[in-house]
């Protein structure tokens, strides 16, 4: 009679064997490898989401200015405005409700100043947006006639995503007391805030004045379609981390190396390159969109990449 091995009555479960340390490690090993493979990927998806939808809220700006200046005999939106030394009527910036504050600088309080994203929100009648305030300010400011500002999204709860900003929010600010040109420049607390899209200031229709403060154009320059000879080429706005406007300058668009040739001071610039590959966007006044990688000095802009910011 054959006898039967001890280890043939085991259950089958019991004749398989456990993974063992060394295989465990490197199973581990794998999936480490793995994410490191897929996470950089996935983070760039996620980037250029990002970047493709700041595009779409500069078209949806573009959008709003062409109807502008269809409804204003040809006048492009200006980047910045001043009502209180023309006749030009509007309610942009006015207090709403009367009586009621904004806990910003002194021009960024005033009715009748303001930029091209308060002239849209007013002319979109977006407004108002939820009425907002410190207990000590008094009444609360409902933004009916202008676009928010910094105050705005300080506050938890509100929504942070209006077409008038970048998608991608800043990684770093001047440190100034305002956002251009309301102040120096944006303040440490908005770094988390959405980017700034500023308007070129070849658009400026504030009055201007010299060294003495004698107007020398009352009224500011209201540019229309008719002065600009290369729409395709003149840049209205563009990514920045200062604020709403910006100087076509190099001390505004940045000429970081002068040994390029151009003879520019080195200067950082104002433009915004947060987008991947060290990029920034550009919209320009036919309407195209462009994503521009950093320049070598100021004039590079016109000479080598055909980009008009300081001319019609």
């Amino acid at each position: 009679m054959n006898q039967t091995s001890p280890s043939s009555n085991l259950p089958i479960r019991s004749r398989h064997r456990g993974m063992t340390v060394v295989e465990i490690i490197a199973v581990v090993g794998i999936i480490v490898l793995l994410l490191g493979i897929l996470l950089p990927a996935l983070n760039l998806g996620a980037a250029n989401a990002r970047w493709a939808s700041s595009q779409n809220n500069m078209r949806q700006i573009y959008q709003l200015m062409q109807e502008y200046t269809n409804d204003n005999r040809e006048t492009i939106v200006p980047a910045a405005f001043d009502y209180s030394g023309n006749t030009f009527p509007s309610k942009v910036r006015s207090l709403d409700p009367p009586g009621s504050s904004m806990p910003l600088t002194e021009l960024g309080t005033r009715a009748g100043y303001g930029t091209w994203s308060d002239l849209l929100w007013t002319y979109a009648e977006f407004g108002p947006a939820p009425a907002i305030g410190a207990p000590s300010s008094g009444t609360p400011y409902g933004y009916m006639y202008d676009s928010p500002d910094r105050v705005y999204y300080d506050y938890d709860g509100y929504a942070r995503n209006d077409i008038f900003r970048s998608t991608v929010g800043m990684t770093r600010t001047p440190g100034g007391t305002e956002a251009l040109p309301f102040g120096t420049g944006a303040q440490r607390s908005e770094e988390s805030d959405p980017g700034y899209f500023a308007a070129n200031l070849l658009f400026d229709a504030r009055p201007q004045s010299d060294s003495d403060g004698q107007y020398t154009n009352e009224f500011g320059d209201w540019r229309t379609t008719a002065e600009v000879r290369r729409p395709s080429q003149t840049v209205y706005l563009v990514d920045s981390w200062y604020g709403e406007v910006i100087e076509p300058t190099a001390e505004g668009f940045g000429s970081p190396d002068p040994a390029g040739g151009g003879g520019e001071e080195p200067t950082e610039g104002q433009v915004d390159f947060r987008y991947p590959g060290e990029s920034c966007l550009m919209l320009f006044l036919d309407g195209h969109i462009q994503t521009e990688g950093q320049w070598d000095v100021f004039t590079d802009l016109k000479d080598i990449r055909n980009i008009r910011v300081d001319e019609l």
